[in-house]
């Protein structure tokens, strides 16, 4: 996959740019094979934000990319990103086609879905998913999953598009 590279020439030309809440407006989905350092390099500073672990950010790091690899592995995966007019990222969605360990039929799971702040609230979340979810019934898939924590605030917003729950995760910390 390829990298994104932004050139300081780039950088500065954005200097003169309208506020993104303001181009966002007028957002666009595209595949989003060239923007992945955008893509982790955002989810990286939104999942650090939120972490639980209590480890360095330079371990929180490095585990964070054995993660990733981890989960790029497998299955089919498939990266979405929303643009403003001038190619600037706002968000992206990450799903994989894999199969369902209890019905064992293809599914989709979506990985990660975010959009920065300064561009919410304007239907670009709603459509990285349902770009998502349309690519994930084109190859098969009967269902799509995903995972998001109780307290977060997004449950709301994903059983507003369909999502129920089906199953419960649970976990207990296991000391020292």
């Amino acid at each position: 996959m390829a990298f994104l590279k932004r050139s300081k020439t780039k950088r500065q030309s954005e200097e003169k740019l309208p506020p993104l809440r303001e181009s966002a407006k007028d957002f666009r989905i595209i595949d989003g094979e060239d923007f992945m350092e955008e893509i982790f390099q955002n989810d990286l500073e939104i999942s650090w934000s939120f972490a639980r672990a209590k480890i360095s950010r330079e371990e929180y790091e490095e585990s964070y990319w054995k993660v990733i690899n981890e989960l790029l592995s497998h299955g089919e995966h498939k990266f979405f990103v929303a643009l403003d007019l001038y190619n600037r990222y706002l968000g992206h969605v990450w799903v994989c086609l894999t199969r369902d360990t209890v019905d064992f039929v293809p599914v989709a799971y979506i990985y990660d879905i975010e959009t920065i702040e300064e561009a919410r609230g304007l239907g670009i979340g709603s459509e990285l998913l349902r770009k998502a979810e349309e690519w994930a019934k084109e190859r098969g898939a009967l269902k799509v999953s995903l995972r998001v924590d109780v307290d977060n605030p997004a449950v709301e917003w994903y059983r507003k598009r369909g999502y129920r729950e089906r199953a419960v995760v649970m976990e207990k910390p296991l000391d020292g």
